[in-house]
């Protein structure tokens, strides 16, 4: 039964990560786009405010492609556990990708991810006193997909290591 559960909490994470991708794909484009953002709708919603401030980028590089490649990470993750894992056994003797790709690994890089986004969105609210409507998306989905990972983490624990690559 914990199981069946886990593959419909990782399907669900996966879900989420391409939603997630989409989201942080059109920040991106937002980003590098000489267009205002649709999301500029009143003195307090003003994605183009956002996309435009310190905060944007790091090393010159936009937080938006972080944010893709990020999501893309936590979807590869929950499918290589949910998925039948024929593949994973060809690399089962690495052991730093044992350790990335288990429950732990995906619980915590989707905390990591939340605390860089949680930082992202403090910084919104406080510093730059303007909020992108994509990016509070991004936020409610990195927040679905850490209590996701924190729920399948504890199923793990409790019904047989369905998802962790150290039991193929």
């Amino acid at each position: 039964m914990s199981q069946i559960k886990q593959q419909k909490l990782l399907k669900f994470v996966f879900f989420l990560s391409i939603l997630g991708i989409i989201v942080s794909g059109y920040l991106t484009y937002i980003h590098y786009s000489a267009l205002n953002a649709p999301c500029d709708f009143s003195a307090t919603f003003q994605c183009s405010v956002v996309s435009e401030s310190k905060y944007a980028e790091l090393f010159g590089i936009p937080i938006a492609l972080f944010g893709l490649l990020g999501y893309a990470f936590l979807g590869a993750v929950s499918f290589g556990l949910y998925s039948n894992k024929y593949w994973i056994e060809k690399i089962r003797n690495v052991q730093y990708i044992k350790e990335i790709i288990s429950a732990k690994g995906l619980l915590f890089f989707s905390i990591a991810a939340l605390a860089i986004s949680g930082y992202l969105t403090y910084a919104e609210f406080f510093l730059i006193k303007a909020l992108c409507l994509f990016c509070l998306i991004s936020q409610v989905i990195i927040i679905t997909i850490a209590v996701m990972s924190y729920k399948n983490n504890n199923l793990n624990k409790k019904g047989g290591n369905f998802n962790d690559i150290n039991q193929i």
